[in-house]
């Protein structure tokens, strides 16, 4: 068997009988412990289990949740009493399960069932769970928000592409600290879109998302996502707190190279334009780019390529008032990668730390943009300690 990681846990145990009595002492001992760990491994809750294809080594069990998904390898000859009670087991309570395999057992694996049950309880007591709902913009179009945990309020911006999917991995992070939700931004996820298309729909969307969240609200922007998260703490006094990770409030024109990018998406050629969009104008190094798309969240982001053309041309609009900014009085966190090479970026930053009256600037060494894929938990922490320390 293998654990969540893939890695060998166990050599293989006895084959099982084909006519196996699923009360057996090894085989209940087998099936029993190998879900549980399934479950520590990703903290899935009820019903999240699905039988994988057969494969050389036996059949995946696999489990899916926020944080990714996770697998045990059944070996082929105990797959026909699996198969007989897979039904039976996925439809039960994790814990009522759990109890009946320490129950049924032998005493030579009972020792190591209550250890892996010990932990499988907290694990699942600790467990993010999420619930989704929407929120009605100012122009009634809805928009999708995901929340988990219990605490401040934090709401999470996401990016010019992508949607809120690309920082559910991040929710147990955060969820053991703060009621965290990701929204959808407008044309994303599962969040609509009205016509015509601006940079102020979409503060507003934040501004409506922060109204319906108890409490004060910190709320936390990424690239793109951030501006929208900035300009919304001047329409409300909700936000007490905002954490903003390279946000371009400060842009060129870069009509010529949307005009490509738009040429690309005409012939289908959707990753040449995500990819001129990623090295072209945010300027990701090849090598970034290559780690992105190993990423699950690459796929997010080539199904909304389309909108980060009018999203960079609403941005060549904006103007960065420092005046304006001076007046700002939340607690603002300026997270910044020391490897990004865009200079419109390093050139924003700039600005708002010298124009923010409460303003506090992290450099991720060894970063780019994606701060929050590559080390999500140094990111988490930064955020979360940042923030909390607002509310000493």
């Amino acid at each position: 068997m293998r654990s969540p990681t893939g890695e060998r846990i166990f050599a293989n145990a006895e084959p099982i009988p084909e006519q196996a009595d699923y009360r057996s002492v090894d085989y209940f001992a087998i099936y029993g412990i190998s879900y549980m760990l399934a479950r520590v491994g990703c903290c899935v809750s009820k019903r999240s289990s699905a039988l994988g294809e057969p494969t050389r080594e036996g059949t995946v069990l696999h489990s899916r949740s926020m944080r990714g998904s996770a697998h045990v390898v059944i070996e082929t000859s105990e797959w026909s009493a699996v198969e007989h009670l897979h039904d039976r087991v996925v439809r039960a309570d994790w814990l009522t399960l759990s109890l009946a395999v320490v129950y049924q057992i032998g005493a030579r694996m009972r020792t190591i069932a209550v250890l892996v049950l010990c932990i499988g309880t907290m694990a699942a007591a600790g467990a993010a769970q999420t619930t989704i709902s929407t929120v009605a913009s100012v122009d009634g179009t809805p928009i999708a928000i995901e929340c988990a945990g219990a605490g401040p309020s934090l709401l999470i911006v996401h990016g010019g592409t992508g949607d809120r999917t690309r920082w559910t991995p991040l929710f147990p992070l955060f969820a053991s600290k703060f009621r965290v939700c990701a929204m959808d931004r407008r044309a994303h996820g599962g969040s609509g879109d009205t016509a015509p298309y601006s940079l102020q729909k979409e503060v507003e969307d934040v501004v409506a998302v922060v109204a319906a969240q108890p409490g004060p609200v910190f709320v936390l922007g990424h690239s793109f996502g951030a501006v929208c998260a900035f300009e919304a703490a001047f329409h409300t006094a909700k936000i007490a707190g905002l954490a903003l990770y390279e946000p371009p409030v400060r842009v060129a024109d870069h009509s010529v190279i949307l005009a490509r990018m738009e040429a690309m998406m005409r012939s289908g050629d959707r990753e040449g334009a995500l990819v001129t969009f990623m090295r072209e104008i945010v300027l990701i190094s090849p090598d970034e780019v290559a780690v992105m798309k190993g990423r699950p969240s690459w796929a997010g982001l080539l199904a909304t390529v389309e909108t980060s053309v009018r999203q960079d041309r609403a941005l060549s609009q904006y103007q960065f008032n420092p005046a304006r900014a001076r007046t700002m009085t939340v607690p603002t966190l300026l997270m910044e990668g020391s490897k990004t090479a865009s200079p419109e970026v390093k050139g924003s930053i700039d600005s708002l730390r010298e124009t923010l009256p409460h303003a506090t600037l992290h450099i991720f060494e060894g970063q780019e943009h994606n701060a929050m894929d590559a080390i999500p938990q140094e990111f988490a922490a930064t955020v979360s300690s940042f923030l909390l320390d607002q509310r000493r």
